[in-house]
């Protein structure tokens, strides 16, 4: 299929894109999504990732215009992009969609423009809304998720549609009309990063950065803009042709038609999953039976003696099975982690990943008793969504445990689907359990007075005129 003209008509929309053009349901998963990522925002300052952010954007400082979650002052647009965009990513907590992560790339130059430049709530939905956009279809365009039909990871992946989106976002904050937005996506494709991703699965010491850098990409998309809005030039055919922008990050395959068809009717990005824990999408299931088990049980650390947890494919890969976690990316990357720490009943939130958990002679123990494997039903459940029913995303997240304990007592449960990451209606996180789990994350830097009003504003970002009422409440 020809994709020539696909970048004029990705800068075409995202210049003529407004408000009014969502349906009520895109408005409100947006704002759902704004308030699940901030919560895991402010959860960010529980750990090294975050707090070295801030510390740093606090040292780079600039010019007075946006707000870095949690605390006061403000510093320039970039920076608060930065530094916004690592809190949000630090804990592993935000929610996904397809290609795989988004919100912690995208929101924060949303957020930051937004206050420097004293917009609109409709304004910061309408651009979060559109950037979240470019990055599901281009990513879906690209190869579409981490791992191909089979369930086992493709050679080369990345996040690199992020880097377009937020730019995309930030241009439209900007009031850019076609022609400037061209430019600047044009730039975006060569600041966008290395696919890193695969990589990542086959790492155990994986580093801060993680599977992509969402504060560098953060930061990267307001200062392409910003140098698009000067007259800076960029490749205005950057998606096309041969060595085109698929090419240049690796990509198994090209569809520009998923690109471009239905754009601006069918929004693609509302099919989101909420993360229950702080950890892996692909644990989410597993780690929701062994806390039904273990609460139903009744059940004491030491009384295990066994616990088997089935996954999909990339579950079973280097990255997610270590027993012996340094730091808390990489105990966010562990299924023996997770389900250790839920086993001694640690509190679900960002105390979940302290150092002091992490080192814990107890946990580890407890992670040693953990074996992975992987789940035959996931890949055929897989294949039902992806190949059968032609889903751009999986609907079905199966999960397996089954725990051996009390002298050789065995307890298995699984399950097809699960709360929140499930990517089915019947399975939706409500507004109110987000709500608490947005509680969880702020209590480390927040008021709880500063905390309703915070979930008040959000819930109902539409109504209000200037953003920045918004962030100096979530300033403390």
């Amino acid at each position: 299929m020809s994709d020539e003209g696909v970048t004029k008509v990705l800068a075409n929309f995202c210049a003529a894109h407004k408000f009014e053009d969502l349906p009520p349901e895109a408005v409100n998963e947006t704002k759902r999504i704004m308030l699940d990522t901030i919560g895991c925002g402010l959860g960010g300052h529980g750990v090294d990732k975050g707090t070295m952010a801030v510390r740093v954007s606090q040292l780079t400082g600039g010019t007075p215009e946006a707000s870095i979650l949690g605390v006061k002052g403000k510093v320039a647009a970039t920076t608060a992009a930065f530094a916004n965009g690592e809190l949000m990513n630090a804990l592993d907590w935000c929610p996904v969609m397809s290609p795989a992560h988004v919100p912690p790339f995208v929101l924060p130059p949303v957020f930051a423009l937004a206050q420097a430049r004293k917009l609109s709530g409709k304004d910061a939905i309408a651009a979060a809304a559109m950037g979240m956009e470019v990055s599901t279809r281009l990513g879906t365009a690209t190869g579409g998720l981490r791992a191909g039909k089979d369930g086992v990871p493709r050679r080369v992946w990345g996040l690199s549609s992020n880097s377009v989106a937020g730019t995309a976002a930030a241009g439209h904050l900007m009031r850019f009309d076609a022609h400037r937005m061209l430019h600047a996506l044009g730039t975006s494709g060569y600041y966008a990063p290395l696919a890193t991703h695969t990589k990542f699965n086959y790492t155990i010491e994986q580093g801060y950065a993680k599977y992509g850098p969402a504060g560098w990409i953060a930061q990267g998309a307001v200062t392409t803009a910003q140098l698009a809005e000067l007259g800076y030039h960029g490749d205005t055919t950057f998606l096309e042709g041969p060595y085109g922008f698929y090419v240049e990050n690796g990509a198994d395959s090209w569809d520009p038609s998923k690109l471009t068809k239905g754009l601006g009717q069918d929004w693609m990005f509302r099919f989101v999953g909420y993360k229950l824990y702080p950890t892996c999408g692909i644990f989410q299931s597993s780690a929701n039976i062994f806390q039904s088990l273990v609460d139903e049980l009744k059940l004491q650390p030491e009384e295990i003696e066994e616990i088997d947890v089935k996954v999909e494919t990339i579950g079973t890969l280097p990255a997610y099975v270590s027993t012996e976690p340094n730091d808390h990316v990489e105990a966010a990357s562990s299924a023996p982690f997770i389900l250790a720490v839920i086993a001694h009943r640690i509190p679900r939130g960002p105390g979940m990943q302290a150092q002091s958990v992490i080192d814990d002679p107890a946990i580890r123990a407890t992670m040693r008793k953990v074996r992975t494997s992987l789940n035959p039903r996931c890949e055929e459940l897989r294949h039902r969504d992806i190949v059968v029913e032609g889903l751009p995303y999986p609907r079905h997240r199966p999960g397996y445990i089954r725990i051996k304990a009390r002298g050789g007592q065995v307890f298995e449960r699984t399950a097809d689907f699960c709360p929140w990451i499930s990517m089915d209606p019947d399975y939706r996180a409500t507004d109110e359990a987000l709500a608490v789990k947005f509680r969880e994350n702020a209590r480390i830097v927040l008021s709880e007075g500063k905390t309703e009003r915070a979930i008040e504003m959000i819930l109902n970002l539409e109504k209000m005129g200037d953003v920045s009422e918004l962030f100096e409440v979530l300033a403390d």
